[in-house]
């Protein structure tokens, strides 16, 4: 039975590592076009025709014996070279072409070689009588580009050192760190043969040889069995918005998964940077599109949440979208994203799963750190000497403060040649551990809804990051604001009530609905925010609103009926009490809903449960 895990903050983000993309970067690299060969058994007979055979030989005795029947069936056989070479030796055939000895195919085939022997030990090529070491071991080598086995979905194929695994490589990339450092590792763009117009991305992992640790000394090595092991724990993940490992195997010392689907666009990119095909698409659709988002969203994270996977990393990067179907994606599911050959620096627990394949610190994951939830952070005080006033990152607070200041004898013959010493205190945020990590998922999916709703109001994302830290700059510190949602939810919710005033002028009841949502989701106290599998049922509702008809949700067919397994009523939150509960807010407190304990709404609803009874939404 799956176990409740938290996603570590000292683990690398495997989104990040398994497609190279930059959590500072807003655009994805220009790919660099690659080419590969290999020959399956379509190409072979598509390459190995009479008219090719007969070119490939350049003695006129040698295109004569081709029509001769063989010499070795003893009259059995009517069957000439030419014959046997299409019907049986193929790949010797093709081989031997490129090894510029063709005649030498004859001679094979009265020794009674065909394709089925292949592949040959080096000893046994020896008995081919090619005429030279050398050629013999080019035949060696060469005979696995023509013995190419094909990949198997949901399966792990293993291949030999030799062999050539059928996927052609369109692009690849280096994962590079915020700081624009390279982090090791290899991203590629991989697909099929014949099959250019579904890509995937193939990651991998560096397997320890037998007898070695998980954690040998590189600390960056897996067993294969713990590979396999883990590759059975991904699959068991099936959600149509998770991504999924197509298929695996390992090859040359390495285990590679190859994922679908394959990267086109993370959310974080379509907030910077829309693409112009989706300002083309039709304004209903459009908003079809970003209201089943936040429904598909929600219905996934609560499929993890009851197989009792925590997803642990809920950020906008962390998502990916279809260019041409926007549909929505999450790229990561906890545990998952430790799988990465990419080098540790960090020394603690053991296990590879748990190891940080990431040459930056934990305080670099900015992105991390401003969508996580105010249970993940805690504020720490550090006092210490220093001769320059401390410049603080995003995770410090405000300003610097002193403690107390060495004073100087402005008389005092004496000259000092630096400034003296002065004890400070630094604020800080250091990550803890939540109770509860299912309801941590849900504050950071809230950020992500808000993200959503604000670009489906036209609302710039950088205008939102500077309202958020507006409240929160340092202007005699050289560091940035701290831009994160938990430590500016008086902000936070400002933004929202900033949002609701477009809707009193050109009424949007679904905007509304999502947004009192997403208000309960962002409560700072986790036991007020709803459960995943809630906040997808009354998503499911919206969605059904802003279709009317014209097409399914997402996600198909829910049933919703109050008293949920979380032991909440499901009420839904219409344009009056929203806006009465804004109005209650403001009044009781200047610093927004978001503040308190338990919100005004989440209070009504619980007190008013008995009026709200049984409700039942379906598809029509």
């Amino acid at each position: 039975m799956a176990t409740l895990t938290m996603a570590d903050s000292h683990r690398a983000d495997l989104f990040h590592s398994m497609y190279g993309y930059s959590s500072t970067s807003v655009a994805l690299p220009p790919p660099v076009l690659l080419t590969s060969t290999w020959w399956d058994q379509q190409k072979i007979q598509e390459a190995a025709t009479p008219r090719f055979i007969r070119q490939a030989l350049h003695s006129p005795s040698s295109k004569t014996r081709l029509d001769e029947q063989l010499q070795f069936g003893e009259g059995l056989t009517e069957s000439t070279y030419l014959d046997w070479i299409i019907e049986h030796t193929q790949k010797f055939f093709l081989i031997l072409v490129e090894l510029n000895c063709a005649e030498m195919i004859f001679e094979i085939i009265d020794g009674s070689w065909d394709d089925e022997d292949l592949p040959l030990s080096l000893q046994t090529v020896e008995r081919l009588g090619l005429g030279s070491a050398g050629v013999e071991k080019k035949f060696a080598k060469k005979q696995y580009a023509y013995l190419v086995r094909e990949l198997v979905p949901g399966e792990t194929m293993e291949y030999l050192d030799e062999e050539v695994v059928p996927l052609e490589v369109i692009s690849k990339r280096v994962p590079t760190t915020a700081g624009g450092t390279t982090k090791g590792g290899l991203v590629e763009k991989v697909y099929l043969p014949r099959q250019r117009e579904v890509c995937y991305s193939r990651r991998r992992v560096l397997l320890s040889h037998e007898g070695d640790e998980d954690s040998g000394a590189g600390g960056n090595k897996m067993s294969q069995a713990s590979f396999l092991a883990e590759i059975s724990r991904l699959r068991s993940i099936e959600h149509p918005h998770i991504v999924s490992v197509f298929t695996s195997y390992t090859h040359d010392g390495y285990g590679y998964l190859v994922l679908s689907p394959c990267i086109d666009l993370t959310l974080k990119s379509f907030l910077h940077s829309t693409p112009p095909a989706w300002k083309s698409q039709p304004k209903d659709k459009r908003r079809r599109i970003i209201f089943n988002w936040l429904h598909c969203l929600a219905d996934a994270l609560a499929y993890l949440h009851e197989k009792g996977i925590s997803h642990g990393d809920i950020k906008p990067s962390s998502l990916i979208i279809e260019a041409t179907t926007y549909k929505i994606f999450f790229a990561d599911t906890g545990d998952s994203k430790f799988l990465d050959s990419s080098p540790t620096n960090t020394t603690s627990p053991s296990s590879f799963l748990f190891r940080q394949f990431n040459t930056l610190p934990v305080s670099a994951d900015v992105e991390g750190y401003e969508y996580g939830a105010p249970e993940l952070w805690q504020r720490t005080l550090t006092s210490h000497e220093s001769q320059l006033p401390p410049t603080n990152t995003v995770f410090s607070g405000r300003s610097y403060r002193k403690a107390s200041t060495q004073s100087t004898n402005s008389n005092s013959s004496e000259e000092t040649s630096s400034p003296s010493p002065t004890n400070v205190s630094v604020g800080g945020w250091s990550s803890a551990t939540p109770a509860h990590p299912t309801t941590s998922d849900m504050f950071s999916l809230g950020c992500l809804y808000l993200d959503i709703l604000s670009f489906k109001q036209k609302r710039k994302t950088t205008a939102f990051i500077s309202h958020r830290s507006a409240k929160n700059r340092r202007p005699r510190e050289s560091g940035p604001p701290d831009a994160s949602f938990h430590a500016n939810l008086g902000q936070v919710d400002s933004w929202i009530e900033g949002l609701l005033k477009a809707t009193r002028k050109k009424p949007d009841r679904a905007l509304v609905e999502a947004l009192s949502i997403t208000r309960r989701m962002l409560s700072r106290d986790p036991g007020a925010r709803p459960g995943a599998r809630r906040v997808a049922d009354e998503g499911y509702s919206v969605v059904r609103s802003v279709c009317k008809g014209v097409e399914m949700p997402c996600c198909g067919v829910h049933n919703i009926v109050a008293g949920n397994a979380e032991g909440e009523i499901f009420g839904g939150w219409g344009v009056e009490s929203l806006v009465l509960k804004t109005q209650t807010s403001r009044s009781s407190s200047g610093s927004g809903s978001l503040l308190s304990k338990r919100s005004t709404a989440d209070t009504t609803a619980s007190g008013s449960s008995g009026s709200v009874g049984s409700r039942r939404w379906m598809a029509v």
